[in-house]
């Protein structure tokens, strides 16, 4: 009857909204139309917990260029550069929307001020400044503003200490561009991992995030050319970070590549890349998957991660609305099992691009007290 009941509410929902409806997956992006991926075990609560209107993916309204205030000469910006230590002991990543070619006003060239919230400073140590697009690889001006920003200790700035992650694609830049160019053939993508090395020169950062989904991230070659991308961009900056998104079970063929070409069995690193992120947010669901990838090898056979990624490589997907008891008990587990720490999406900066509103940290004082909290858990218990 509870079954029947919930089959009922569904198609209620469906009439209502004129069957405009989607399912969230991967980096909090909808789907235009109603499609339930079945990952053994990823609906495990009540199928209405994953389905929300597509009229709530909206932004924010923000003043125009030509009346916002900017507080340094965009034509004369300085970037912290250095020390690059690597990842902290224990992370709390933040996802930042920051850029969207398909969001106006915060398209890649788009003149706004992006400000953190003071939860953010106090709450992260990582923050994903996203998302680039992968057709251009273009750094947004917001992306230059921010970063400009780090240990000036101005109004809205980037900590000192704080790491800033250029994340590449996401999931609605895997659908279109498909595939990405640069990742076509061996030679342009050694050749843009040329480029984007020069990131870290013009712009002191600390890392990249490879949000490569479904769609281009499907694409045959993508997953080997993605592995010459790394391996000649830590062939140039050995220290540069990269971390990989992957749903929790694993089925993006160019995810399951970096990360069977990253680690081997028993855990032992090949020097690409950093950490992985599980892309399951709801709860602390996030724990349940974490053994598809730190203990690859003991799955079943033909199971597609074959190697162990260390514990210490893994963050757990969290919800940005998630309840301040939720983010504690993953920020717990996380010290308990030595896990990397938590990633957040999403959350949304003074002035900026929103997407769908329930997910969003900001403006939820439960939520962004919660972050806040789990990191002084990590500085208290970890060897920060």
């Amino acid at each position: 009857m509870q079954r029947w009941l919930r089959l009922c509410l569904l198609i209620v929902l469906f009439e209502m909204l004129g069957r405009t409806q989607c399912v969230i997956t991967s980096q909090g992006m909808e789907r235009g139309k109603v499609e339930e991926r079945e990952f053994e075990g990823w609906l495990t609560r009540d199928p209405t917990d994953y389905i929300m209107s597509i009229l709530s993916k909206r932004k924010v309204s923000s003043p125009s260029a030509a009346t916002q205030n900017t507080y340094f000469d965009e034509d004369n910006l300085t970037f912290k550069k250095g020390p690059y230590p690597g990842f902290p002991n224990k992370v709390i990543g933040m996802y930042i929307l920051l850029a969207d070619d398909t969001e106006k006003g915060f398209e890649t060239d788009a003149n706004w001020e992006p400000k953190l919230h003071p939860y953010q400073q106090a709450g992260a140590n990582v923050l994903f400044f996203t998302f680039i697009n992968p057709e251009t690889m273009k750094i947004p001006r917001s992306f230059k503003k921010l970063a400009a920003t780090r240990g000036t200790n101005v109004d809205g700035a980037v900590p000192e200490d704080t790491l800033i992650i250029f994340a590449i694609g996401g999931y609605q830049y895997s659908i279109d561009p498909n595939p990405w160019e640069w990742l076509t053939s061996r030679e342009k993508a050694e050749d843009m991992a040329v480029e984007v090395a020069k990131w870290r020169d013009l712009y002191g950062i600390d890392g990249i995030d490879l949000d490569i989904e479904e769609g281009a991230g499907s694409r045959k070659a993508a997953g080997p050319n993605l592995l010459h991308f790394i391996r000649k961009l830590k062939s140039i900056h050995p220290d540069l970070l990269v971390s990989q998104p992957t749903y929790g079970y694993p089925q993006v063929q160019a995810e399951i590549d970096v990360i069977n070409g990253s680690w081997r069995p028993g855990g032992d690193k090949t020097g690409l890349a950093d950490s992985i992120g599980l892309m399951v947010y709801e709860g602390t669901q996030a724990l349940i998957y974490v053994k598809n990838y730190a203990s690859g090898t003991s799955q079943w056979q033909g199971f597609p991660i074959q190697v162990d990624v260390p514990k210490q490589s893994i963050l757990l997907g969290c919800k940005g609305s998630s309840s301040s008891s939720a983010i504690n008990q993953l920020a717990k587990e996380a010290v308990r099992q030595d896990l990397m720490g938590v990633m957040v999406w999403y959350c949304s900066v003074r002035n900026g691009l929103k997407y769908a509103e329930t997910w969003d940290c900001s403006g939820r004082p439960d939520s962004e007290s919660g972050f806040v909290e789990a990191m002084g858990l990590f500085k208290k218990y970890a060897d920060y």
